[in-house]
Formats: C-alpha cells, sequence, structure tokens
C-alpha cells in the first residue's frame, strides 16, 4: 500500500496498484479502463500474468464492440455508485450461459471477474478490471471489497484531472458506437422487441426478462419468437453472432441500426 501510495501521478502507478491487488487474491489479469460518456473506451494499462490460458488480443477484441454487453461497462454508463463489484453483483441471472460469458471468459479459461469502479465524474468513468482463473469465495471477494475505500482514493488522487482525457482519438462515425446496442434492431423490430432483443444479448433469462419488463414469460416467450422469425435466426448464439457481425460491417451508420446496412449486403 505505501510503495501505491508513493506512485501516485508517477509512471510506474498501475505496475504498483496491480503487484499490491495480486497480493489479495490470485488475479490472472489487470487491466485499467476508461469509459468516457462520449466517445470510445480505451484501456488505460494492462497485465496479463504467466499461463497458456492467456487469450491473444482478448482486450483488442473487447474495445472493437464487445464491451457493449459487459456488465460491468454496463453499471458504469448507468451511474453505478464508485465501489468493488464481483461478477455476481452485476451480472444478469443466466449471463454464464450468454455467448458474450462463452466468447470472453470461457474463451479465455477465466472463471471470474471482479472490478473496482470510480466514478471520475459526469464524463468519464474508470473501472480497474482483476480476471481470475477460478471462482472465487466470499472470503475472497470480501478481502477485495475490504480494500475498496483506499483503492478508489489512490485512483482518485492519481487521475485528479484527467478528465476529459479519456476516450480514444477515433474517426466521426466511432464516436457513437455505444449507441449501437441500443439501436440494434430498430430498423425491424418494434421498440419492446428491440428492447427484448438488448436483454436477451445481455444474459436476460425468459424469468428476468419478465420481471424487469413486468410482464408474464408467455409474453416473452411471444416476443422472443417474433424477434428471431424478424431477424431470420432461430438461437441466442445466432442473435449474438448477428449482432457482432453487425457492428463490424456497418461502417458508418452506427448512430442508427447496424443491421440497417448488414441486412441489406450480400453474406
Amino acid at each position: 500500500m505505501a510503495k501505491v501510495t508513493a506512485a501516485i501521478g508517477a509512471q510506474g502507478f498501475a505496475t504498483a496498484l496491480f503487484d499490491a491487488l495480486a497480493l489479495v487474491g490470485p488475479v490472472k489479469a489487470s487491466t485499467v479502463y476508461l469509459y468516457p460518456r462520449e466517445g470510445l473506451p480505451s484501456a488505460w494499462s494492462e497485465c496479463d500474468g504467466p499461463g497458456p490460458w492467456r487469450p491473444e488480443g482478448n482486450v483488442r477484441r473487447y474495445l472493437s464492440g464487445f464491451y457493449l454487453l459487459d456488465p460491468f461497462y454496463d453499471q458504469c454508463m448507468e451511474r453505478s455508485d464508485s465501489g468493488c463489484y464481483a461478477l455476481a453483483d452485476v451480472a444478469p441471472d443466466h449471463f454464464k450461459l450468454s455467448e458474450y460469458y462463452l466468447a470472453f471468459y470461457r474463451h479465455s479459461h477465466l472463471e471470474d471477474e471482479i472490478n473496482y469502479l470510480l466514478q471520475l465524474d459526469e464524463s468519464l468513468s474508470l473501472a480497474v478490471s482483476l480476471a481470475f482463473t477460478d471462482e472465487l469465495d466470499e472470503a475472497a471477494k470480501s478481502r477485495f471489497k475490504c480494500i475498496s475505500p483506499w483503492v478508489l482514493a489512490v485512483l482518485t488522487k492519481h487521475f485528479e484531472g484527467y478528465q476529459g482525457r479519456g476516450g480514444r482519438e477515433e474517426k466521426v462515425w466511432e464516436q457513437r458506437v455505444h449507441a449501437a446496442l441500443s439501436n440494434f434492431g430498430s430498423s425491424l423490430l418494434t421498440e419492446r422487441e428491440c428492447r427484448i432483443a438488448q436483454l436477451i444479448l445481455r444474459g436476460h433469462s425468459t424469468k428476468s426478462l419478465a420481471e424487469r419488463l413486468k410482464v408474464s414469460e408467455d409474453t416473452i416467450k411471444s416476443h422472443r419468437k417474433h424477434v428471431y422469425a424478424k431477424l431470420d435466426i432461430g438461437t441466442q448464439s445466432e442473435l449474438f453472432s448477428l449482432f457482432i457481425d453487425a457492428l463490424a460491417n456497418a461502417h458508418g451508420v452506427l448512430e442508427r441500426d447496424p443491421l440497417e446496412s448488414y441486412m441489406s449486403k450480400p453474406r
């Protein structure tokens, strides 16, 4: 803790912080993400531990658009309180069955994650992501949460005055990429169907969707059937693939439904 405090404002701050957090639990990968309200997220610092589990390009893939389905990113965009959050605290009930989980956790041989989320100001949030190859028990989670006030305090001090410099510099069309999920399917689906498709992508079950939208499970099943029919798909896996493919190919129209241009192209 003393080494981290001494490194505040210096180039070695991230390394000192990662080293300190690795003493609390078996962290396999550490990344500091900057989430601006406008513009694209960026990885301010990243560190992977040794091991054959390590994926290549995972952070790059995440920043290419997959972050839109990340429950920790969603927490930041919802302006949740600064604090320490475990994956179980923020993920929907069927998250571990979602295609996002399979693509970014199972693919990387990771099982769990903890984030220290810091709301720097109205324009910028920060997340210190700690990934693990085993599911954490409650004792381990408690240790990370116990030191949360100190972690948030040193982060706040280190990033003092950093606001306004958090986003990646990109082309104009990319500045609205984070709107792609909220617009996904809007050119083909009703407003309610769009919302259901978005929540399915995030890992919500039929029961969770019914509770969240205050309708019956049969109504959700009917809406899901209509969504799949209109998009000419049959499974959640195909919905996920459609979203990622549309996001990657709909350059220039991401402020609208990314499917708008994708569905008109030969595939």
